[in-house]
């Protein structure tokens, strides 16, 4: 074989193997993987198992970028839903009245699956089912100051 074939044959190889290793480099990329490795003996979709002896509702709570969401704990909340990106409904399972409520909201690191992000309770509940707590999560952008996001878990107490 002449050095240009060889040549070629080599470039063909290589860029061969730099396209394959981009396509698993973009799928590993879509796997939700979290800022802190997931060391811990608290089961997700947990409703129930916070230890808040003098609050009304508690949680840490992520949606994930599948869109499914992950209770890993709480006091006082009937179930979480997402009705769309940036988006969470609390359902609390007492009878709080929501409109009276001052909760308290703040970002996990650990459980989320970016950094820079916000997280906002939204008073006037506007997306949620009356009676439920809403709550919207973002990521911060350069481009676009900010943008709702999933993948952003979060940590609400109401006293």
């Amino acid at each position: 074989m002449n050095k240009q074939l060889m040549a070629i044959a080599l470039t063909s190889t290589l860029v061969g193997t730099l396209c394959t290793a981009n396509l698993a480099s973009a799928q590993e990329s879509r796997i939700q993987k979290t800022n802190d490795p997931e060391i811990t003996d608290v089961t997700s979709d947990a409703i129930g198992g916070a230890d808040a002896p003098s609050v009304r509702l508690a949680g840490l709570i992520r949606v994930n970028v599948n869109r499914s969401v992950t209770v890993f704990r709480s006091k006082g909340i009937a179930g979480v839903t997402t009705p769309g990106v940036g988006l969470v409904c609390i359902q609390p399972s007492s009878a709080l009245n929501v409109s009276q409520i001052v909760p308290v909201v703040s970002i996990d690191f650990s459980k989320s699956v970016v950094g820079n992000n916000l997280v906002e309770y939204r008073s006037a509940g506007v997306g949620c089912p009356t009676g439920n707590i809403a709550v919207r999560t973002f990521v911060l952008d350069p481009d676009v100051n900010k943008r709702p996001d999933d993948g952003v878990a979060f940590t609400i107490v109401v006293p």
